[in-house]
């Protein structure tokens, strides 16, 4: 561990790390300026839900009628005086026929569509017993809202997470190479071994700054969005929904999600992903020896990745298409619906988690096999 230290002592003392960190928390925080008129009404909702709880029936529409009056208040009333079991009779088959009919051309693809919408159905029913959609969340807002939260805020979060893991996983591999001790370093076994040292240290580190970009952002978001009243509630709320190919559908989740719950698991996810980057950036970094010629060829393998996937959707070719879904860039296209189905995003329940899940045993097994090259060859400066 004394070596590892010593390595992340170098991304300490880089002025350059500090400098991004604060442009990324500077840009979070205009991203948070920008939607500030969303705040107040998810406020009084927060507060109507945490006198009156989150299930809206019978008694919660008496209280929210004696409760002071407020504009988002009255809209809140409205609303959810017309809210029902949306998925008592939630029909799948509509949203199976609309890609079942994109991916026609395939027939393997179609029958992978069905089965998945068949047992979002089962999911639909699961839900409707529980009485998920008849929790209040932060009515009318709550769309708008969670998108925001995810789809922008913790999105932007993740990405400069990602890039300054990779980033710090090159600074890393790439320091000996930059101050020409290459050969000084590898002139030995223990030397060499180093490099397992560095990609221990640039993995914890990349992890260690999301945790931190996290922490900083949302601590100011929760600061100023009042979440007390709505921890409980079901994220699968009639007033949470997505939008897809100008579908509109409910907030199906796989599983069983709190709004509390919910927030926990994209962290959970998040922290995965930024490791996955890092280990790639890591299999670059030992296999080129270049910290510029490998991050050229990480920025192509990034953004390939989603060109090889739009590519193979415009070309017809549906199951090479659901096949390159596992590529951690269309993981990270998702973050907005992790955990649902997903649509045309999605060939299976848990796509995400299966996806992020497969990169990191393979660019942990890639990283492994990269040291063993690396200790192997002869390094020439």
């Amino acid at each position: 561990m004394t070596l590892v230290a010593w390595e992340w002592r170098k991304l300490v003392r880089l002025p350059a790390l500090w400098g991004f960190l604060v442009l990324c928390l500077a840009f979070n925080g205009l991203l948070l300026w920008e939607e500030d008129s969303l705040r107040q009404p998810f406020n009084e909702a927060s507060a109507i839900a945490e006198v009156l709880g989150q299930r809206v029936d019978g008694t919660f529409l008496d209280g929210l009628e004696r409760l002071p009056r407020t504009e988002y208040g009255d809209l809140v009333l409205s609303a959810a005086r017309e809210m029902t079991d949306i998925f008592e009779d939630y029909d799948t088959r509509d949203l199976a026929g609309l890609y079942e009919g994109v991916v026609k051309d395939s027939p393997a693809a179609v029958r992978l569509m069905s089965w998945k919408y068949t047992l979002l159905a089962e999911r639909a029913a699961h839900l409707s017993g529980t009485g998920a959609a008849m929790d209040l969340y932060a009515g009318p807002v709550t769309h708008d809202a969670h998108q925001f939260l995810y789809d922008t805020l913790f999105r932007a979060v993740v990405t400069e997470s990602l890039l300054v893991g990779m980033l710090s996983m090159l600074y890393l591999l790439g320091f000996e190479g930059q101050r020409r001790t290459v050969s000084l370093i590898c002139a030995s076994r223990s030397g060499r071994k180093l490099y397992g040292k560095k990609v221990l240290a640039g993995l914890t580190a990349a992890v260690f700054l999301y945790i931190l970009l996290a922490a900083v952002t949302l601590g100011v978001y929760f600061c100023l969005w009042d979440y007390g009243g709505v921890w409980g509630g079901s994220v699968s709320s009639q007033f949470n929904y997505l939008t897809d190919m100008l579908f509109r559908r409910p907030f199906l989740t796989w599983g069983d999600f709190t709004v509390g719950g919910y927030l926990a698991a994209e962290l959970t996810l998040g922290a995965l992903l930024t490791a996955d980057f890092a280990l790639l950036a890591a299999v670059c970094g030992l296999l080129l020896r270049n910290v510029y010629a490998s991050a050229l060829v990480l920025a192509v393998v990034c953004f390939g990745g989603v060109g090889l996937t739009a590519m193979l959707a415009q070309m017809g070719l549906w199951c090479g298409y659901f096949a390159s879904l596992v590529h951690p860039a269309c993981v990270w296209l998702g973050i907005g619906g992790w955990f649902t189905e997903l649509g045309l995003s999605g060939a299976a329940p848990w796509q995400e988690t299966v996806s992020t899940g497969l990169d990191l045993l393979a660019f942990g097994l890639g990283t492994a096999l990269s040291l063993r090259l690396f200790r192997r060859k002869d390094i020439v400066t």
